[in-house]
């Protein structure tokens, strides 16, 4: 089964901080690290990872930075025919504390070229795949553009919300599966999240807009997925984070790998779980990504 992945591809700068800077707050770094990144390239390489055929259409900088993409998503055989190299690498700003928490300032550079007409020219990578998974770090018309040549293709398309914005009825009515966390599930929806029945609440509102399914990832809190039939509540794994960058793309990858492997709804989130569990025990966001071996051999 093969996987198609649209999006960002970044070069992330971290800085390990003893806590996230307050505004207006200056503080020393203790570690700092250049490390492939990009919620596109983050979930192509989970997925290559969890023994998916995985192709990516994006783009890269004319630049060193590019080049060090383009050769890191070789090394985790995604196919990169479907990445076109213009301007600069987009690049994400990352302050990582050292209780795992962190956040993150985006320059998308290249990721801001990504056009219509791209995804025109590789509209064979679409055709010739099962799954189609898409983020929101490229421009929305092409978003909303492939969901629509994905969905008339007969393909099953997976949209992970972020960062969160206004998703149009349009492009609702052709997604098969939501994935946001709770925050972006609160900018989605406008909704507050921060009980359980808020959150199911309020995965239904984005319900009724058109995806057969929404999974809610709560972070420690394990997982959410809703259909229209039933609410199911996925259990966390319990491990000691170290460090939470990836941990969403991870989750979203890794059910796409479940659903392509034949499991059912609830046991590729239970997979996806687990995997998001793995990537936050390590540092980094494509250096944390689990092989299916690892996955299966990991004792928590």
């Amino acid at each position: 089964m093969k996987i198609a992945v649209v999006g960002s591809i970044n070069m992330d700068l971290v800085t390990h901080v003893q806590h996230l800077p307050k505004a207006g707050e200056t503080i020393a770094s203790h570690h700092f690290e250049l490390i492939p990144g990009g919620k596109g390239a983050n979930q192509a390489v989970a997925a290559s990872r969890l023994g998916a055929h995985v192709s990516m259409i994006g783009m890269v900088g004319e630049d060193e930075n590019g080049r060090v993409m383009l050769g890191g998503l070789t090394d985790a055989q995604v196919h990169i025919e479907g990445i076109k190299c213009s301007g600069t690498t987009g690049m994400a700003f990352i302050n990582v504390s050292d209780d795992g928490e962190n956040n993150i300032v985006l320059v998308p550079g290249a990721n801001a070229l990504v056009s219509t007409e791209h995804i025109a020219d590789n509209l064979s990578i679409l055709k010739d795949s099962d799954v189609v998974l898409l983020q929101l770090e490229i421009p929305m018309p092409v978003v909303e553009y492939t969901v629509k040549e994905a969905a008339r293709l007969g393909k099953l398309v997976i949209l992970n919300p972020a960062p969160a914005r206004e998703l149009s009825s349009e492009l609702l009515t052709h997604v098969h599966t939501l994935t946001p966390n709770e925050t972006e599930l609160s900018i989605l929806t406008g909704m507050p999240v921060s009980t359980i029945d808020e959150v199911h609440a309020a995965a239904k509102k984005l319900l009724s807009g058109g995806p057969k399914r929404v999974i809610v990832t709560l972070g420690e809190k394990g997982a959410l997925l809703i259909t229209a039939d039933e609410a199911t509540h996925i259990p966390a794994f319990r491990v000691e984070p170290v460090d939470t960058t990836a941990a969403g793309d991870s989750f979203t990858a890794a059910f796409a790998v479940g659903i392509t492997q034949g499991m059912t709804e609830t046991e590729a989130a239970t997979f996806a779980s687990k995997v998001a569990a793995i990537v936050v025990t390590r540092n980094g966001a494509q250096p944390s990504l689990p092989t299916f071996d690892e996955v299966q051999a990991y004792s928590f």
